[in-house]
């Protein structure tokens, strides 16, 4: 069974969302510096602390929809029932009272430790996103292959790793400029991301190369879809200007990750057939196996 891996945010994306979280995190403390009002002063409380949606209704709540921030919200919605609740037990007795407040205080500090917990996740994901690409970083990518190395030793359905090479690339810069060198890379590393499989990882492997993990995949199956990709991408327009749009290819050379294979091995084995690829003329794909190294074009 192929396993699914969600797609990565870009990092300025992260960025935002964190500090959306910031100000998120600023209007709750509002809201609880409401809530104790109520409780001590006995006033009336607003819909937003005693409706059974109480947690869509809050300043919060109607602005954690991003999905990815989806996480906090059945902390957010516990602190709410508990806060409701706390709210029903004041006629009561001092012992539900007090029972009732102990778990609001919980399920509070429950919410904002999930705040903190998404914050550093986002943050994490600064740290090994590729700012200009969107792609993971290289650092992201050993650690990523050693664990597809480890599955694939553990009797798991092959891996492929593929390397891809902007053919021309500095003709781009030379001609276009480095915003225009710029704007192809992202466009190529997009590209890439939203046309690959959805459990296929991209990383940034340096300067106009990336490199691709495509897990639980035969070289067949690999050598088929990136020739698919490698089509597609050289007729796709990437907009450089107002008026002015250029098409760019790219050359691919793929290896199987073997069982009991270091990830470096596999890595220079992918690296040798993207060579071969771009000997015999860029704009393909070369298969690096035990057999005579294969060249798709067509």
């Amino acid at each position: 069974m192929q396993r699914k891996h969600t797609k990565s945010i870009d990092a300025n994306t992260a960025l935002s969302i964190v500090k959306e979280l910031d100000r998120a995190l600023a209007m709750h403390q509002y809201w609880i510096k409401d809530f104790y009002r109520f409780i001590i002063c006995g006033e009336s409380a607003p819909h937003s602390c005693v409706d059974q949606d109480a947690h869509l209704l809050c300043d919060f709540g109607r602005w954690y929809a991003s999905p990815d921030v989806k996480k906090i919200g059945k902390p957010h919605k516990a602190m709410h029932d508990s806060a409701r609740k706390l709210l029903e037990s004041l006629p009561l007795g001092n012992e539900a009272r007090k029972t009732s407040y102990l778990n609001f205080v919980d399920d509070s500090l429950d919410f904002k430790q999930a705040i903190h917990h998404c914050q550093s996740e986002l943050l994490q994901r600064v740290c090994t996103v590729d700012h200009l690409t969107g792609a993971w970083t290289r650092h992201t990518m050993e650690s990523r292959l050693r664990e597809e190395a480890e599955r694939v030793s553990r009797g798991s359905p092959s891996c492929v790793i593929c390397m891809v090479d902007i053919d021309h690339f500095k003709t781009v810069n030379d001609q276009y400029g480095h915003l225009a060198g710029d704007k192809a890379l992202s466009t190529v590393a997009r590209f890439l991301m939203e046309n690959l499989r959805i459990y296929d990882i991209t990383f940034r492997y340096g300067g106009e190369e990336f490199l691709v993990c495509l897990p639980d995949t035969s070289l067949a199956e690999a050598e088929a879809l990136l020739n698919r990709l490698r089509v597609d991408l050289s007729v796709h327009p990437i907009r450089i200007g107002e008026d002015k749009t250029i098409t760019i290819s790219a050359s691919f050379g793929i290896a199987s990750l073997n069982a009991g294979e270091s990830v470096s091995d596999v890595v220079e084995r992918a690296d040798h057939a993207l060579l071969c690829a771009k000997s015999q003329g860029r704009n393909r794909v070369c298969v690096w196996d035990i057999e005579p190294v294969s060249c798709l074009n067509r």
